[in-house]
């Protein structure tokens, strides 16, 4: 049986096609070999190989841009879902769907269960939400997973981005009152591939789970625990959100809990600052 990824050339995606040991058992699709906008696509490959399992990377991701282009985000992260329910309840496949932190509404200061109300405070969120509940509404053996901050070798992100600046800089100025839970996507990679692996059927009536590595910081404590780690000697300044000028709005608290997610499939997730030194070890 193979599992078909998409999106995999993106950070989540290439990060599990790095570490899995028996590639014959997946299909690594992106963009320009599957368009999951065009459901015909999707089942033609699925047709054409022994596929019992979707694992769903792709996304239009840029927070920004999505208030800007909706309709692309709607395209891509409402509307490809609805075409990869359809497609694993016509043929009996798991989905595993991967979302956001973006579709809570930032303001609980407490760690967010999935069954805390749902309001995103920017269009990515609302695009990915609208997404996510196709899954909800469907009788197939579906999952969402929704995550945060994540951080890879591949493509752009934060850690990356914070490392080569203190390179070329001596003063960085970070937001310091953004809170939420970073992720390593090896980390999630391998909750994945765990996942994948579980014999057990997923729970149809619990369909949404959090994922990211425990504890929590703010941007600017992400950042100095980067710049001490990697010992640069690069100035960090903390600023306030309203310092700094965004298109859309970003939640001010994101902290998720992770109970459900670790009960129901036996997960061991390391603390997001075991996890960043890890990390920052190999690169």
């Amino acid at each position: 049986m193979i599992t078909l990824v998409t999106g995999s050339n993106g950070q989540l995606g290439k990060t599990i096609q790095s570490i899995v040991k028996n590639k014959s058992e997946f299909i690594f699709t992106d963009i320009n070999s599957l368009d999951i906008t065009k459901k015909e696509k999707i089942e033609s490959v699925i047709t054409s190989h022994d596929i019992n399992c979707i694992v769903n990377c792709a996304a239009y991701t840029d927070v920004d841009g999505a208030e800007i282009e909706k309709e692309k985000a709607d395209e891509l992260n409402d509307n490809a879902i609805k075409n990869l329910v359809e497609i694993s309840e016509t043929y009996k496949l798991r989905l595993i769907h991967i979302s956001t932190d973006y579709v809570y509404n930032g303001i609980n200061k407490s760690a967010i269960s999935e069954y805390e109300y749902v309001n995103p405070q920017n269009y990515y969120g609302v695009s990915k939400l609208n997404g996510e509940k196709h899954i909800e509404n469907s009788i197939s053996e579906s999952i969402v997973i929704r995550t945060s901050w994540l951080y890879s070798s591949f493509g752009k992100n934060f850690v990356k981005t914070i490392i080569e600046n203190s390179k070329d800089k001596d003063l960085l100025k970070i937001v310091g009152d953004q809170y939420g839970c970073p992720t390593n996507a090896y980390d999630l990679a391998n909750a994945i591939i765990q996942i994948i692996k579980s014999k057990d059927r997923f729970d149809k009536e619990s369909k949404i789970y959090n994922f990211s590595n425990l504890g929590y910081t703010s941007w600017f404590e992400f950042a100095k625990f980067i710049i001490k780690e990697i010992n640069i000697k690069c100035r960090i300044e903390e600023i306030k959100t309203n310092e700094i000028s965004q298109l859309s709005k970003r939640p001010k608290f994101a902290i998720t809990n992770k109970t459900k997610i670790i009960s129901a499939f036996n997960l061991k997730i390391p603390d997001w600052k075991e996890s960043l030194m890890k990390f920052l070890k190999k690169i």
